[in-house]
């Protein structure tokens, strides 16, 4: 792949002086799921000191860095937590952010990532305020395999709701991130895909250590699914990464 320049004012490269385009701003530390590869809850128990209101970024500083993050080059800024809909009055954030555009005087892409527990009451304040994008976690369809990967008590079915109604208002593509795990969740990839075909969300999958999928697995598995075109977060990885889009 050539390497990406720039010439015309300062950026932010990585080590290969490729320019950074991507911003992800964590608006929360918190989540209200506890889920076994991000927040066990042996780990982020009812003892677990999160930080205090007073030490996150406000949103009078988030805009503040995005507006320096912008002049170096960022495009897009993705929203993350913990679970970043368990900030209050993320709307207004949004709306902020809404306002500034890159150096080409485009307005900046925002996306968000979320669990989608709360998304349902919030996808209109949402769209309104200027979201761009949403991708939504959601690691089974079955109630027992999502409440185990979550360790909690939500049921499937109100994350469902939430991204038929981010679609509803707007969002599109809604996607879909699925992290697989070894003997607890693997089994359901095939249903998440038809589950999603044709619905004009894209679903990808995140493997979380240790699983690996048998290429002999995916090449009977492979005419049940719609590849995408290859492109770079599409290209496998030590046979063990892959993007689907139904």
């Amino acid at each position: 792949m050539p390497r990406e320049s720039r010439s015309d004012g300062p950026f932010i490269a990585d080590a290969l002086r490729r320019p950074l385009r991507d911003l992800r701003i964590s608006v929360t530390d918190r989540c209200n799921l506890r889920c076994t590869y991000c927040m066990p809850r042996e780990v982020f128990d009812h003892e677990h000191a999160f930080l205090p209101h007073t030490e996150l970024l406000s949103f009078e500083e988030i805009a503040r860095l995005a507006k320096l993050f912008i002049q170096l080059g960022a495009q897009k800024i993705r929203l993350t937590g913990g679970e970043p809909l368990l900030r209050r009055g993320i709307e207004h954030m949004i709306e902020k952010l809404a306002k500034l555009h890159n150096t080409a005087g485009k307005p900046i892409e925002i996306a968000l990532t979320t669990n989608g527990v709360l998304l349902g009451k919030k996808a209109r304040t949402l769209h309104d305020a200027g979201l761009s994008r949403i991708t939504v976690s959601l690691d089974g369809l079955s109630e027992a395999t999502f409440r185990h990967m979550s360790d909690s008590s939500v049921p499937v079915g109100m994350v469902l709701e939430s991204i038929a109604a981010a679609q509803a208002v707007g969002f599109a593509p809604v996607k879909v991130n699925m992290v697989l795990k070894r003997g607890v969740n693997g089994h359901e990839i095939i249903a998440m895909a038809e589950h999603f075909r044709n619905s004009g969300i894209i679903l990808r999958n995140q493997w979380g250590l240790p699983l690996k999928l048998q290429m002999t697995t995916v090449s009977e598995k492979r005419s049940k699914v719609k590849l995408p075109p290859a492109k770079p977060e599409a290209y496998w990885v030590s046979a063990s990464k892959a993007l689907i889009k139904p």
